[in-house]
């Protein structure tokens, strides 16, 4: 009888490096003293401290000022020192000797490789700290614990932190759950982020006249957090194999997994880089609150609150409204503008991605 066995895994995220080609672009200046009247030379050196200036800039983008900060020789030995190894490409667009001073100065536009440096800062285990470290909750469903096994193994290799809770028995109908039924249900390990999905192999034919058989593998796996059930990426992989035995099957489900999971990764370090440096979209549910005050709440928060960009009532009914405020941080953040703004309300439940209030 096929069995199916769920794999749990409640992982603390110190850096992804998966690359990204993203790049920016940003206006930087740097200075260097002429020396010995050697105008030339200082001109190199300004262009030096103009392209590290505009790396610090986008490092500055992506790491959270306390760990600036607390790490700032390790950024100047590691990163700091390389710059051009994260610059595509620049442009002077202003440049100047200053004969009173013996200064020359150089503006220019560069665009800086948001990829490598991402690589380089989760190395260091400083990029994700500025998402206040997600914790990421892993439910295969499969046939054994290759696949989750696979899966445990990337995560360890890209620096997660991961306690292994061991594999359970899944609670009677889980594979016939919703989504929702199942990320609620990982919450309650403590996970923010969960991935789901499902893994599949089985043996095809024999090769030819000989004892080799093929095996095929598909894995599907899906991020979404485990609180608001945004979904963060999707990602398939399949897998081939041929062997004597039932090891063809482990190589094939080996390789589907490495090829889904390398790409929701990639999926999911953009999703949280993304949010670390510009946006995130929370919930924010009323308890008590017609369409009205709802309206005038949501209102008032756009108006008023701090780093709030947008804020959208989605539905309000039965004394309950759900409202969807865009804005840089996480729910401590919305919680404390929701504090200052409406001191009538109480906080009844708070998540990373999620703030439930009442009056």
């Amino acid at each position: 009888m096929r069995g199916t066995a769920i794999s749990l895994f409640a992982a603390t995220a110190v850096l992804l490096a998966v690359a990204l080609p993203a790049q920016q672009t940003v206006t930087a200046t740097g200075t260097a003293a002429i020396l010995n009247k050697d105008a030339a030379q200082a001109r190199d050196r300004a262009v030096e401290s103009a392209l590290r200036a505009a790396v610090e800039q986008v490092v500055g983008t992506m790491v959270d000022s306390e760990s600036l900060v607390q790490n700032n020789q390790l950024l100047s030995d590691k990163i700091y020192t390389q710059t051009t190894g994260y610059i595509s490409t620049y442009k002077v667009t202003r440049e100047r000797a200053d004969p009173d001073t013996n200064i020359y100065t150089v503006t220019l536009d560069a665009a800086v490789k948001e990829g490598n440096l991402q690589d380089d800062l989760g190395s260091m285990g400083l990029l994700l700290r500025r998402m206040k470290m997600p914790r990421v909750a892993v439910a295969l469903t499969e046939d054994g614990d290759t696949a989750s096994g696979q899966l445990l193994r990337m995560l360890k290799d890209k620096g997660f932190l991961v306690v292994d809770t061991g594999s359970k028995e899944p609670p009677a109908g889980f594979s016939g759950m919703s989504e929702t039924g199942q990320a609620d249900l990982m919450k309650t390990y403590g996970a923010e982020v969960v991935i789901l999905g499902s893994a599949r192999g089985q043996a095809g034919g024999s090769v030819g006249n000989s004892s080799m058989i093929s095996y095929q593998a598909n894995v599907a796996l899906k991020a979404l957090k485990t609180d608001s059930k945004e979904v963060i990426g999707t990602a398939t992989g399949s897998g081939t194999a041929v062997h004597v035995g039932d090891a063809g099957l482990a190589q094939a489900l080996k390789e589907a997994t490495t090829l889904a999971g390398n790409d929701l990764l990639r999926q999911i370090t953009k999703q949280w880089s993304r949010e670390a440096s510009s946006t995130r979209i929370l919930a924010l549910e009323l308890r008590g609150a017609g369409a009205g005050e709802a309206e005038r709440f949501a209102q008032k928060l756009r108006t008023q609150g701090r780093g709030i960009q947008d804020v959208v009532v989605r539905q309000a009914s039965g004394g309950e409204a759900t409202i969807n405020v865009s804005m840089q941080g996480d729910a401590s953040d919305l919680a404390q503008e929701v504090g200052k703004l409406f001191p009538g309300w109480h906080i009844l439940d708070k998540s990373a991605n999620r703030l439930t209030v009442s009056k």
